[in-house]
């Protein structure tokens, strides 16, 4: 079992799309080079063993004492979130779907709703987090991805019971994509440094300044779990910003990338009436960004821009996937003392 947890750890950089590992490790000339640099003389050829490989124990384990670990854990009641959902799903009247056949000009008033934030000279600045803020970040984090779902052409169609099962696999990677959008358009007018990210939709925070509290979900402390909930920011949400700062897509390019992102995301999770449902809203939508670029941006070779801007989807699909995948670890282990009562909907978190 240990060999195989670590396998999967140390795993995940080289499945990622390519974007972490080194690639010289297994080229010849980067193994020659190697050799050269560690052999040429008998004090830089011993080189101190890692603290895993000195302890015999991986990274991940190496925090990790047996006292600590949860294995009761407290339930956390989300239902309500459920309900809140259901209720935006069944009342269409109140969030008018997007609608690219009828007017184009409707969809483009609808999205610059969506990003409308207040203007403040100022974003104020999250100092600390605990587990109010934890708890209020998932309720409007849900509640929004709801609202967004409901205004896609085609969405509203479904049953209730896919909608929600829909939703429930996305809306983390749906806040994923539109805050680090979110965060490269201020950054990109210099309303925010470089170290400064996205958090709610009218608060950000420096996560080398941040206070984390996670006693009331976990008997470890912070610096024990840096590990499990670190986020990746030092690699793939800057190479995610500064693609988008680059890109710079337009408000329909964006919509785009958060429907296919989230859609493929949620064929690839579920099957049946879900996978049914998302390839059909994906060709509607894939029909409208066509029109969008032949018909109104005059630009009938699109297919380098398109390719540019899915790349950045990649890199937010990579960064989910380590997510799953060091959340998949923590469950082995009991890292938490706290469990949900739909766990499903807490797999990227």
């Amino acid at each position: 079992m240990l060999r195989y947890l670590y396998s999967v750890a140390f795993s995940i950089p080289v499945h990622v799309s390519g974007y972490w590992g080194n690639s010289n490790l297994s080229s010849p000339i980067g193994g020659f080079a190697n050799e050269i640099q560690t052999n040429r003389d008998k004090i830089s050829s011993k080189i101190a063993p890692s603290l895993s490989n000195f302890l015999g124990r991986p990274e991940f384990i190496l925090c990790l004492e047996p006292d600590k670990a949860s294995h009761i854990k407290t339930i956390i009641d989300v239902s309500y979130l459920i309900k809140k959902a259901e209720n935006i799903f069944q009342q269409p009247d109140s969030i008018s779907p997007m609608i690219y056949e009828n007017s184009l000009d409707k969809l483009l008033m609808e999205l610059e709703e969506m990003k409308t934030r207040k203007s403040k000279e100022k974003i104020p600045v999250v100092k600390y987090i605990g587990k109010f803020e934890y708890l209020m970040f998932w309720e409007t984090t849900f509640v929004s991805a709801a609202k967004w779902l409901a205004r896609i052409a085609g969405f509203q169609d479904l049953e209730i019971s896919v909608k929600i099962d829909i939703l429930k696999s996305v809306w983390m990677l749906w806040a994923r994509l539109d805050k680090l959008s979110e965060t490269a358009e201020y950054q990109r007018g210099q309303k925010l440094k470089n170290n400064v990210y996205m958090w709610t939709e009218e608060t950000c925070m420096d996560l080398k300044t941040v206070e984390i509290d996670l006693k009331w979900c976990t008997n470890y402390s912070t610096e024990q779990m840096l590990f499990y909930l670190a986020p990746d920011s030092d690699s793939s949400w800057k190479e995610t910003i500064e693609r988008l700062i680059e890109l710079e897509p337009t408000n329909v390019e964006l919509n785009f990338m958060l429907i296919q992102l989230c859609l493929q995301h949620a064929s690839m999770r579920k099957q049946g009436k879900v996978l049914e449902a998302t390839d059909r809203i994906l060709q509607i939508q894939a029909d409208n960004l066509h029109h969008y670029y032949t018909n109104i941006l005059k630009m009938p070779r699109y297919s380098n821009r398109l390719e540019k801007l899915l790349k950045v989807n990649k890199l937010v699909e990579s960064s989910v996937r380590l997510r799953r995948d060091r959340n998949q670890i923590s469950k082995l282990f009991d890292v938490f003392s706290i469990d949900f009562s739909h766990p499903e909907m807490f797999e990227l978190t």
